[in-house]
């Protein structure tokens, strides 16, 4: 089971979300980077549930065991973990042999031969806390280049968050009630980033920048561009024209021409499915095949994409470090 990202900063995943802790090392990290620690508490607070979030609260508050000395990185790995203390393992217990709709369970029953929530825990939203924090240390490291990293909401349910935030919320409010969930669109801007950042073929920053954000729990789809609709325009329409600074007059593009950084923003947008497990009855099926309706007394989010922004930006803090170095 793959639970690294990176090939010259690597970060290893490892703990689950229904045991201790989660935990994250990280190797080949810039020395000498202050460390912010109020960036990393804000971070983990933009995370943690809010309205429409699972009711499971947790401290998430990280111990640093390694890498960090007299406020600074050392160079050596950087050690974390957080402790997991709201944890209910018998919501899980309860169908343990049964599989849920459009979940991880009977591929992974498949893949490792048992159904066992240890196995299951890797596909957890909570897995992806330690990668906040290390893409918190990657915002460290970005700022000093002068590289900032934003995110946000912009379409939940199909409609239009930002302009229609009353509409969506209405819908929300409905989707609560009636059981449901929603799903949504993220768009992240890397404002600062020099040209040459990339490798052309197999290493190009979009193509890295599609996996990690691929790799977050519940995402759907990777558009690079500052418009989710490239794919329909003419050639006439989506080429960026240049000035005479080496800037373009538009940034269709999303800052990336064959795999390298471009000068302009990298802009992309990240698309995130409706969670799967309902608050009504589900069908799931059984390791014979039998068929069962029941609901799942499990906590979980209305509407996950909410708190998803802050991890697309450490996705992407991440993969752009890693490629800077």
């Amino acid at each position: 089971m793959n639970m690294n990202i990176g090939k010259n900063i690597i970060l290893t995943l490892t703990g689950s979300s229904h045991g201790e802790f989660v935990c994250g090392i990280m190797k080949n990290f810039p020395k000498d980077i202050a460390v912010d620690f109020d960036l990393i508490a804000k971070d983990l607070q933009r995370r943690k549930p809010q309205a429409y979030g699972t009711p499971r609260k947790e401290d998430d508050m990280p111990v640093f065991l390694s890498g960090i000395t007299n406020g600074k990185t050392d160079g050596g790995e950087i050690i974390f973990q957080v402790k997991n203390k709201n944890v209910r393992v018998q919501d899980y217990d309860d169908f343990c042999g049964y599989f849920r709709p459009s979940h991880a369970d009977y591929p992974y029953y498949i893949k490792y031969g048992e159904d066992k929530l240890a196995d299951k825990d890797t596909a957890s939203a909570r897995m992806f806390l330690p990668v906040v924090i290390a893409g918190c240390f990657c915002k460290m490291f970005l700022r000093q280049q002068g590289i900032s990293v934003q995110a946000q909401v912009v379409e939940v349910g199909g409609i239009d968050y930002i302009n229609s935030r009353s509409a969506a919320e209405e819908l929300l409010s409905a989707i609560a009630k009636q059981g449901d969930t929603l799903g949504g669109m993220i768009k992240c801007e890397v404002t600062g980033v020099n040209a040459g950042v990339g490798e052309p073929v197999f290493d190009k920053i979009s193509a890295n920048l599609a996996k990690a954000v691929m790799s977050i729990p519940s995402a759907v789809s990777f558009s690079l561009g500052d418009t989710l609709n490239r794919h329909n325009l003419k050639g006439s329409e989506d080429i960026d024209t240049w000035s005479s600074d080496f800037t373009t007059k538009t940034n269709h593009c999303g800052g990336i021409n064959a795999g390298i950084t471009n000068g302009m923003p990298v802009v992309f947008f990240a698309g995130f499915h409706a969670v799967h497990t309902l608050h009504k009855e589900m069908t799931l099926i059984g390791e014979k095949g039998d068929l069962l309706t029941r609901q799942i007394n499990g906590r979980h989010d209305i509407c996950a994409v909410l708190r998803t922004p802050v991890i697309v930006e450490s996705v992407a803090a991440l993969t752009i470090s890693d490629c800077m170095l």
